[in-house]
């Protein structure tokens, strides 16, 4: 007869309500890792069409699958991502001009990535994308957060106390 060894004194019940806090506790992550996915699906297939399509240089064909693609991840962070702990006190312009400005920053190491994979490297387009869209989108959901949520980074209150000084004087 096989003895059962446990390793630990945890009920089920008790390892059922851990990883429900843990869900709880990381959502807007889980979700946003769906969301992104989508999102950088659209960069990808927008990329494509645009590029092998339609023959478009890429660097052209990039910049126009990330305005599209960030348009779509403007909405799905919107009103599918952050969506507990919301800043209600800005408006959408606001949101999406700040939400453009850190998506701007990552446009830089995007193109890096796509001229180093294609133009050096010589690497089929559909994988460089892909390397492209997990590095872009890991720095996005660190910048995205601080937009939607109450909790804004330095970068958010210093540009919004410069846009409340700009309208005073």
């Amino acid at each position: 007869m096989a003895k059962r060894h446990s390793t630990s004194n945890i009920s089920k019940e008790r390892l059922r309500q851990l990883g429900n806090k843990l869900v709880l506790r990381h959502r807007n992550f889980y979700v946003y890792v769906v969301f992104g996915f989508l999102a950088a699906l659209i960069n990808i297939l927008t990329f494509w069409l645009f590029h092998n399509l339609w023959k478009i240089p890429w660097f052209y064909a990039n910049i126009l699958a990330f305005i599209i693609s960030n348009l779509a991840s403007f909405v799905f962070n919107k009103h599918g991502v952050f969506i507990e702990n919301v800043d209600e006190s800005h408006s959408v312009i606001y949101q999406l001009a700040l939400f453009f400005l850190y998506r701007v920053l990552s446009l830089i190491p995007d193109n890096i990535i796509m001229f180093l994979g294609m133009s050096c490297l010589h690497w089929n387009t559909f994988v460089v994308k892909a390397i492209d869209q997990i590095v872009v989108g890991i720095f996005n959901y660190l910048t995205t957060k601080s937009i939607f949520l109450k909790s804004s980074s330095k970068l958010a209150k210093l540009l919004k106390r410069r846009i409340k000084d700009k309208k005073k004087s």
